[in-house]
C-alpha cells in the first residue's frame, strides 16, 4: 500500500510511546499532525536541526498545531485545520492519556474519576467524534487507540484509571458496529507495560526485556491503518509482551 502523504493524526504525539508512532508514519511516507499545547514541545520532540538543507526535502513530515486535546471545541478546530489544510484525513491514532498512584476504590473521590476519564476517555472521544465526521464524507477511515490491561482485567487500585480506559475500548467497538458497513475501522491496542524512560525509572528492578516496545505498538498500529485492514472491526489486540 502507497502510504505517501496520506493523512494522520497521532494524539499524545509528544510522548514517549506517541513520539515514536508518529516518527513511524511519517518514515512510511504519511503526513502527520498532532496536536499540542506547546509549539516549543513539539520543536524540541522533533529537532531535525542537525539535518543538513539537502536533506530537508527528504525529511518526515510531522506538523504540530496547537490544542487542548481536553477541550472539545479544541478539538474540533484542530481537525476542521487539519481538512482546510490537506482537504481529508486518513487515519486517527489516539494515544494521549496518563495513569494515577495507587488508590483503593473507597479511598477514591469523583475528582479522580473524573480527572482520568478527561485524560484518557474524553480525549479519544472527542478526537473520534470529529474525525469521523470527516471519515463519513470520504467512505474511509482507520482509528486506532491505545487502551490498557487494567481495561478489561480486573486490577485492584487502579478503579479510576481503569474505568476510563475501558470507555475507550467500548467506544471503538461501538463504533465499529454502528460503522460495519462503511471502510471505516475502529480498533484498540491493549499494552502491558510500555518500555519507556518513565516506566523504567519507577520499576527499576524489573526485567525490561519483557515488556512490549513502543515501535512494536507503532508497526502494529501501521498493519491496523491499510487499507488490507479493513475487515478488522472492534479487535482488543493484545500487546503483553513477556508480562
Amino acid at each position: 500500500m502507497n502510504l505517501t502523504n496520506k493523512i494522520a493524526i497521532v494524539t499524545g504525539g509528544t510522548g514517549a510511546l506517541g513520539r515514536v508512532i508518529v516518527n513511524h508514519l511519517a518514515a512510511h511516507g504519511m503526513k502527520v499532525y498532532v496536536p499540542v499545547r506547546s509549539m516549543p514541545e513539539f520543536m524540541k520532540t522533533f529537532d531535525d536541526s542537525q539535518s543538513s538543507i539537502a536533506d530537508f526535502k527528504s525529511l518526515p513530515k510531522r506538523y504540530g498545531l496547537p490544542c487542548d486535546a481536553t477541550n472539545e471545541a479544541d478539538v474540533k478546530e484542530f481537525c476542521d485545520n487539519v481538512v482546510k489544510q490537506e482537504k481529508r484525513i486518513d487515519y486517527l491514532v489516539n494515544t494521549v492519556g496518563g495513569f494515577h498512584p495507587k488508590h483503593m476504590v473507597a479511598d477514591t473521590d469523583t475528582a479522580l474519576i473524573e480527572g482520568q476519564l478527561k485524560l484518557n476517555f474524553y480525549t479519544t472521544f472527542f478526537f473520534t467524534k470529529y474525525a469521523l465526521s470527516y471519515f463519513k464524507i470520504n467512505n474511509f477511515g482507520r482509528v486506532v487507540s491505545i487502551g490498557a490491561k487494567p481495561a478489561i482485567e480486573t486490577t485492584a487500585e487502579k478503579f479510576a484509571y481503569s474505568f476510563s480506559k475501558a470507555g475507550v475500548v467500548n467506544l471503538m467497538q461501538t463504533l465499529a458496529e454502528e460503522h460495519k458497513e462503511q471502510d471505516i475501522t475502529f480498533n484498540a491496542i491493549i499494552p502491558s507495560i510500555i518500555d519507556t524512560p518513565a516506566n523504567r525509572e519507577s520499576m527499576q528492578n524489573q526485567d525490561f526485556s519483557k515488556w512490549v516496545t513502543p515501535l512494536e505498538i507503532a508497526e502494529t498500529c501501521l498493519i491496523l491503518l491499510e487499507e488490507g485492514a479493513r475487515s478488522y472491526r472492534g479487535n482488543v489486540i493484545k500487546m503483553y509482551g513477556k508480562v
